[in-house]
């Protein structure tokens, strides 16, 4: 009795919770509807409960509350709380209540059937037919060609999915033609050209497909780009063939591919006859370029002029003038004129007429020199076939252009006559008239003609840049630095971005000893055209002459990038080097520039003095041996390769050079000098009579200075000449003899000469200020170490007497 009343204690409360109405609420009737069997239904814990009821999961227990054969009484847990779980990424839902919703037992019995299998595997189709175009739009051919391979390949799955559900009758034909196309296509985009011609011939060989014909054209194409026009040809007539008359246009697009094609294999007669049955059926331009372009190689005098007149012809209905005019009155109709302007429609009749027109000029040049007996005549009658015609102002243009024909054939006469015929007449034809001819008188130095045609083209059309850029060019000519500076900084506000004018407004402040504000023009200059030589160069020069000699070889080493060849840049570089005491660097330089430009006599010079003053007079006997070579009427070179054979020791060779100076310059006492002391130490008796051939040529020397100076008595010719001009560390920086000048790109810089030998301590000089050649020993002391050649040893003689044996009595 007691434990009966301690198990009633243990359930106190159970019968208090009503269960009448349990049935009706909603999730306790969406339990009972998804269950499968029969099972306990847990009862939800309530906050007067003592505790929760429970099922142990696959255990049933039939209102005991202990496991069966036991005597223990205590709660029931399951082996799994009813909707209670620390599992990662599951919502709080015990009753399963969402699953439930979403899926339904009935739709996971519903199975799809053949005709939706079908239906969804053709928009797969024509999804990847999309993505294959899309890709091929973007030049990404590798994805095309991907997506086109597995359409095909989806698309014969699908047809043995509609064979084996015995729906071969309802196959979209449609999409098989769209799937085999677009697979063509890609293939040729990714060049695969063999394989699109036979994906291509798949289609126009099946019947089911409809005008299948017009793909031929689709081949002719991949035959063209295999280059083997004559298969092309084959196609493309073909599909003319079995083209209708009522496509038209297409008609037209395949005989003009026949006309190239027959351009390409060399039969122009084919050609021309294609371009002008496009002519008689729709006028073109392009057409009628190409025809003229035939005719014009097979000479065909006649038929260019007749297709020149049919393209005056082509009508190109547009009429921007007339239907966009300004109307005063009306300010809402005035501002939307100006809208429409400068609207797409309105830019695109704007790049039709102005491209009309550079055909009908280009055809005009050509045909003009070869349809009549002279240029002129050529030229008059295009002037009166554009004159008659809706082109009637491109006439003033072909007259402009004539000129420019009679320049290119130095006919400059003629072509000023061509160009005054615009005088006086305030139209811009006239201001590029008047440009052209200012630019003729400036190219024959009559810089004051050129600046009153370059005045009369400004004043014609304020906005004529090169007009600025002529008047510019004429004040640089004539020094005047100022008004240039300005004429160019006017175009430069017309187009900043005008090559030529900032070319020129550089190049001034650079003679205005301005360098930053050059700098900053040929910087703006090289922004515009990057890889200029003349730029780079520029910059380069302008860091040497600021002494920033790292950032001038950099320069220049970039113009040496762009013209590995160009003896002047090289040259600069071997002076800077030079400047710095860098004398290897300096001859690597140097040795380059003689190799690219061997006639450079600065560079001669250079080397020559280098390897004396390497006392290896060898190898500068060979640049001064050029140099002779090169200029053998100046005394100069020869001396000094006289001087050379002195001081290897050919002494013998060395006075006949001299003897052979002297037969050609009797007067040049420098000369004479060298024999004197050169038969002295040799011991001959030709050194009496050239002492008296010296004495002679002093005298007339003298006479020749007081005359020329104006002033009574005579200097010791001796005495002067000995203590004339001293050198700055130069032997060699006296020069008379004209240079031909090897720089490329070069704008005036003067070389150093701190590269030359050193003088000695007396020299004989001509110091006199008339026209003849004047020498200054280059080769200076004779070194100290042995002589290897025969021959006596010869010593410096600069300031020795002569004997008194040696003087004329």
């Amino acid at each position: 009795m007691a434990a009966l009343m301690d198990s009633n204690r243990t359930y106190a409360g159970y019968n208090d919770y009503s269960t009448s109405d349990v049935s009706q609420e909603d999730y306790f009737r969406e339990v009972r509807r998804s269950s499968y069997g029969p099972r306990l239904v847990a009862t939800p814990k309530f906050p007067n409960s003592v505790m929760r009821l429970g099922t142990s999961s696959g255990y049933q227990r039939s209102g005991t509350a202990g496991r069966p054969g036991t005597g223990l009484l205590r709660p029931m847990t399951a082996v799994r709380g009813a909707g209670y779980s620390s599992a990662a990424r599951q919502s709080f839902d015990p009753l399963n209540m969402s699953s439930a919703s979403r899926h339904h037992p009935l739709d996971a019995e519903k199975e799809e059937t053949p005709e939706d299998k079908i239906k969804q595997a053709e928009r797969r189709i024509m999804t990847l037919i999309e993505e294959s175009a899309r890709a091929a739009c973007e030049k990404n051919y590798k994805v095309a060609l991907e997506r086109a391979r597995e359409a095909s390949s989806r698309e014969r799955a699908l047809i043995r999915l509609q064979e084996q559900a015995g729906l071969s009758d309802s196959h979209n034909i449609d999409l098989t033609f769209a799937v085999i196309f677009n697979l063509a296509c890609q293939y040729s985009n990714s060049e695969l050209y063999t394989e699109a011609i036979a994906t291509y011939q798949a289609i126009t060989r099946n019947r089911n497909f409809s005008n299948s014909a017009r793909l031929k054209v689709n081949i002719g194409n991949v035959y063209a780009k295999m280059a083997q026009p004559s298969q092309a040809v084959k196609m493309y007539r073909m599909a003319l063939d079995q083209t209708t008359t009522a496509q038209k246009h297409l008609r037209i697009k395949i005989m003009h591919n026949i006309g190239m094609l027959f351009v390409q294999m060399g039969r122009l007669e084919e050609a021309a006859n294609s371009f002008e049955w496009v002519m008689r059926e729709k006028p073109d331009l392009k057409a009628g370029m190409h025809a003229i372009l035939c005719h014009f190689a097979l000479s065909h005098e006649d038929q260019m002029k007749k297709v020149f007149l049919e393209l005056l012809d082509v009508p190109l209905h547009i009429e921007h003038d007339d239907k966009y005019s300004i109307n005063t009155d009306d300010i809402a109709a005035n501002i939307l004129n100006e809208v429409v302007k400068n609207d797409d429609l309105s830019k695109l009749e704007r790049e039709l007429k102005a491209n009309a027109e550079k055909t009908i000029l280009n055809a005009a040049n050509l045909i003009a020199p070869v349809i009549e007996d002279t240029l002129a005549g050529g030229f008059a009658w295009c002037v009166d076939a554009i004159k008659s015609s809706s082109y009637a102002p491109l006439a003033a243009n072909l007259e402009i252009n004539k000129a420019m024909v009679f320049l290119h054939n130095r006919e400059v006469r003629m072509a000023i006559d061509a160009l005054k015929v615009f005088d006086n007449q305030d139209t811009k034809i006239n201001s590029s008239a008047s440009t052209v001819l200012s630019f003729i008188h400036f190219l024959r130095g009559e810089y004051n003609q050129a600046e009153t045609y370059s005045d009369a083209a400004k004043n014609a059309d304020g906005y004529n840049i090169a007009a600025y850029v002529n008047l510019a060019a004429c004040s640089i000519m004539k020094n005047r630095l100022d008004p240039a500076k300005e004429y160019l900084l006017s175009a430069l506000e017309n187009d900043p971005t005008h090559v030529q004018a900032l070319y020129n407004l550089g190049l001034v402040y650079k003679r205005k000893n301005m360098l930053e504000e050059a700098l900053e023009c040929f910087w703006k200059l090289k922004n515009i055209v990057r890889y200029d030589p003349l730029t780079l160069y520029q910059i380069g020069h302008i860091y040497q002459l600021s002494n920033d000699v790292e950032n001038a070889s950099e320069w220049y080493n970039q113009l040496l990038s762009i013209i590995p060849s160009d003896p002047g840049v090289l040259k600069k570089l071997g002076e800077m080097f030079d400047n710095t005491g860098d004398k290897q660097q300096a001859y690597q330089y140097y040795s380059d520039s003689y190799r690219f430009y061997p006639a450079n006599f600065d560079v001669i010079d250079w080397l020559g003095s280098y390897f004396i003053s390497m006392q290896v007079a060898e190898k500068a006997l060979v640049y001064f041996q050029e140099a002779v070579e090169l200029a053998p009427t100046e005394p100069r070179w020869r001396l000094l390769v006289a001087a050379c054979l002195r001081r290897i020791g050919e002494f013998h060779k060395a006075l006949a050079e001299y003897q052979d100076i002297h037969k050609q310059f009797p007067d040049n006492i420098e000369c004479l000098k060298f024999l004197v002391r050169l038969c002295s130490d040799l011991g001959l008796k030709e050194a009496q009579f050239y002492a008296t051939e010296l004495r002679k040529a002093e005298k007339s020397k003298e006479t020749k200075e007081r005359v020329g100076s104006g002033r009574p008595g005579t200097t010791n010719s001796r005495l002067s000449n000995s203590d004339a001009s001293s050198r700055d560390g130069s032997g060699l920086s006296t020069r008379t003899s004209p240079r031909t000048h090897g720089d490329s790109v070069q704008n005036g810089i003067g070389s150093a000469h701190n590269h030359r030998l050193l003088r000695t301590d007396s020299e004989y000089t001509n110091n006199s200020g008339t026209n003849e050649s004047h020498y200054i020993d280059p080769v200076g002391p004779l070194p100290v170490r042995p002589m290897t050649a025969t021959g006596k040893r010869d010593d410096d003689f600069g300031d020795e007497e002569l004997g008194a044996e040696l003087l004329p009595e």
